[in-house]
């Protein structure tokens, strides 16, 4: 592992522990209950990675399809299998009836160890060794997505391996500024809720900023006025993302 993946690592993983036991209790607590709560967990298959469970999902016919990992927060850590897809937003839509017909995908959600972060270089393992060789996946639209926790980690695999993924959705969560330029190249599309009172939406603000600095041709950035830190609810529910993201295809 470089020098450089090292240093993002550590500050992912020291972000992710340092939130952990607010974002602990806030998810104890229900988080956001105005939106309808649907399991489509028995949708995916269960398997594990080095010890790490995961969910994954592969429509029926002949691909190749484009494959979506996402990433957790903190509240969903722990070695069930379940509570990484169980009532969260982005399954409600991603593996809805209405979406799949329109954009068939593979979808993969690892579930991070109880007291630890995101290890990035584990999930790029679980894809390239795992996922990769046995699916039928289009390389070249290969997106990746995540909230809080998953938010910054989702920023951290983009500064590691900034040619590997097609486009990027961090919700509620930041990053390191300087890493930008590295993949100024990659269509984001970043969420925050401005009253976010567990992670700061100029964690956000900061990254988009960074990206706009470094001459990123596709970076968007909605704050919701009035969303706390559940802003992934109304997020993964923009009737533009999908249609955002399953059209941005990897140029490197």
């Amino acid at each position: 592992m470089s020098k450089r993946k090292k240093l993002i690592l550590v500050i992912a993983v020291g972000v992710a522990l340092l939130c952990a036991a607010v974002l602990g209790i806030y998810f104890a607590l229900g988080g956001n209950s105005k939106y309808p709560a649907i399991d489509r967990t028995d949708m995916m298959a269960a398997a594990s990675f080095q010890g790490m469970p995961y969910r994954i999902y592969v429509p029926q016919g002949e691909g190749p399809f484009p494959l979506v990992l996402y990433l957790h927060g903190a509240g969903e850590r722990g070695d069930n299998n379940r509570a990484q897809t169980k009532k969260n937003s982005v399954m409600q839509t991603l593996l809805s009836e209405e979406n799949l017909a329109a954009y068939p995908c593979i979808v993969v959600a690892p579930q991070c160890p109880k007291d630890r972060g995101w290890d990035i270089e584990v999930l790029m393992e679980l894809l390239g060794g795992k996922i990769l060789p046995a699916h039928q996946v289009d390389f070249s639209r290969i997106y990746v997505t995540g909230l809080s926790m998953g938010g910054y980690g989702t920023w951290a695999l983009l500064a590691a391996y900034p040619d590997k993924f097609a486009a990027a959705v961090p919700v509620c969560g930041g990053g390191d500024p300087e890493t930008a330029a590295l993949f100024a190249h990659v269509p984001v599309w970043a969420f925050h809720g401005a009253k976010d009172d567990v992670v700061s939406p100029e964690g956000s603000r900061e990254m988009v900023r960074a990206m706009e600095a470094a001459g990123a041709a596709d970076v968007r950035y909605t704050e919701y006025p009035d969303e706390k830190h559940a802003s992934w609810e109304p997020a993964y529910r923009e009737p533009e993302l999908f249609p955002w993201l399953f059209a941005q295809v990897k140029q490197r």
